[in-house]
């Protein structure tokens, strides 16, 4: 539920958001193929091949001696998780995108819970059903997520609590582009969105609309123009339906190569804060720099019928470290969005190496070397934020930093995000009922030192706090993991580690430690 597209216009050929790509920079480097996500594109590279699949397999046993994660009643037990895992990516042709599927199945021996089996899936494909005319963006996610902001948290997913879910998302968009004469372009969008969150409480929710954008095509002149319209329905099962429509026109002026500037204005309509639709006038404007291939920044303010709203990232890097800060405020009407996209350990190892590995594949063969040597799965996905079940306003800050020396690699990541319930008419229940805003403090510190070629011992630090702003209601989280990780073949690898957790706060407090052991095979 953002301004329509004036700002990305406006951004040209600049890429997005690195965390945008990650899945695709995965599928990179696990196919091995030489096609590019979309900041990688100015590379020279070979033809890459139809279709690249590729499967693997992990053993993971965990000793824990709280596997209920209860306070009062901890019961220890052994965890077996086998987790086959299929990644598929087609780079030529009509129909490209990349599929990542994993299906963990957990057995507990001493039975402190059932046997379960878990998904994992990352999935976008575009489509050309008409060639330079007719596409369909689809995508699709299955993803274990917290239902309360202030329930249990649990640093592993195995710990399987009552305040975790199994999150679906499914998105599908067709549309037509074209050109109007010599003078501009055109697009028009159909969208079609909906997560279904497994648990009654929440319910389920529903996404369609559509968007028309018209504008100059921006190639030489420096003063370019604009036009969008757009309307959003969503309807929640465990809530109420809203509906928003809005049109804006903006101005682009680009008085330098690496500069550009913006300003926006235009009308919308909806009924998120009242139960009748309103009107109210929208108007913004914003830049995005470039200074060299090393430094960027981006920022848009603009005023929305719930106040501010902005978007202001920056992102520098040198020879050995990667540096981002972000800050946001904007509404939100998918169900799992107070998790919130911060960029991810991947993104920041990643920009880091940007310099050292001028190849993109190579590039990102190298994060993946990395974030192994950290002991972390760059394709688990660890619970976060919450479910909501009506319209919210978000507002985030995120710092990052990366150092990778010869030998040791560090990162730390820092965030605070305030969320409260924008749709103050729906009587929906979740963790932002009754004009309770919550705020969520994370910190992550993970620093990996290469003992020898094939080995490297790692140690992270994971701290969060979720608090009810209002009553003073909390829960805190404290996760210390110390791991070894080596290869022992060209597809094998192997990892050892030992975790301690204190959850402490009005609704969870407990105490887990576990050793655990792994063993991954490629085929």
């Amino acid at each position: 539920m953002t301004a329509p597209g004036v700002l990305a216009h406006a951004h040209g050929g600049v890429p997005r958001r690195l965390h945008a790509a990650r899945p695709a920079l995965l599928s990179v480097v696990l196919f091995g193929t030489t096609t590019l996500p979309a900041q990688a594109q100015n590379e020279t590279v070979a033809p890459p091949r139809r279709l690249q699949i590729l499967a693997d397999v992990s053993v993971t046993q965990t000793l824990t001696d709280n596997a209920t994660l209860s306070s009062t009643d901890k019961r220890g037990d052994l965890i077996t998780s086998v987790s086959p895992s299929l990644h598929v990516r087609s780079n030529a042709g009509r129909v490209q995108g990349f599929v990542d599927y994993a299906l963990s199945g957990l057995v507990y021996a001493n039975g402190s819970q059932s046997s379960t089996v878990q998904q994992s899936l990352n999935a976008a494909v575009k489509a050309e059903a008409v060639e330079n005319f007719a596409f369909v963006d689809a995508s699709a996610s299955v993803s274990r997520q917290n239902i309360s902001a202030l329930g249990t948290q649990s640093s592993d997913s195995s710990l399987q609590t009552s305040n975790q879910t199994e999150v679906t998302s499914v998105s599908a968009a067709p549309y037509l582009r074209g050109r109007l004469g010599s003078f501009a372009g055109y697009q028009a969008r159909l969208n079609y969105a909906t997560t279904h969150t497994g648990t009654d409480a929440i319910g389920n929710s529903t996404s369609t609309g559509g968007s028309v954008h018209v504008g100059s095509d921006g190639a030489f002149a420096r003063l370019n123009w604009a036009l969008d319209g757009s309307r959003q329905v969503t309807d929640y099962s465990v809530g109420r339906k809203t509906r928003s429509d809005s049109a804006v026109g903006g101005l682009i002026f680009s008085p330098t190569p690496d500069l550009q500037l913006f300003a926006r204005a235009g009308r919308e309509i909806n009924n998120v804060v009242t139960l009748e639709r309103e009107g109210n006038s929208t108007y913004g404007g914003g830049l995005r720099w470039a200074p060299s291939p090393r430094t960027s920044l981006s920022a848009q303010v603009d005023r929305r019928y719930f106040g501010n709203s902005y978007a202001i990232t920056f992102e520098h890097r040198t020879a050995r470290t990667a540096w981002t800060l972000s800050s946001t405020r904007g509404a939100s009407s998918d169900a799992g969005a107070t998790r919130g996209a911060p960029i991810t350990e991947f993104d920041l190892l990643y920009l880091q190496l940007t310099s050292a590995y001028a190849d993109p594949l190579e590039r990102a063969r190298q994060v993946l070397i990395r974030l192994q040597a950290l002991g972390k799965n760059p394709f688990a996905i660890a619970p976060g934020g919450f479910l909501s079940n009506a319209v919210s306003l978000r507002r985030s800050n995120t710092a990052s930093a990366a150092y990778l020396g010869l030998r040791t690699t560090f990162l730390v990541l820092v965030q605070q995000s305030d969320t409260r319930r924008l749709d103050t008419e729906s009587s929906a229940i979740d963790s932002l009922a009754g004009n309770h805003p919550i705020r969520q403090r994370s910190l992550g510190l993970s620093v990996a030192h290469r003992l020898t070629p094939l080995s490297s011992a790692n140690l992270s630090l994971t701290q969060s706090r979720s608090a009810d702003i209002l009553s003073g209601t909390r829960v805190d989280l404290l996760s210390l993991t110390a791991g070894w990780s080596s290869e022992l073949g060209a597809r094998t690898r192997s990892a050892f580690g030992v975790r301690h957790s204190i959850s402490d706060g009005d609704a969870s407090t407990y105490t887990e430690s576990a050793i655990f052991a792994s063993l991954t095979y490629q085929f």
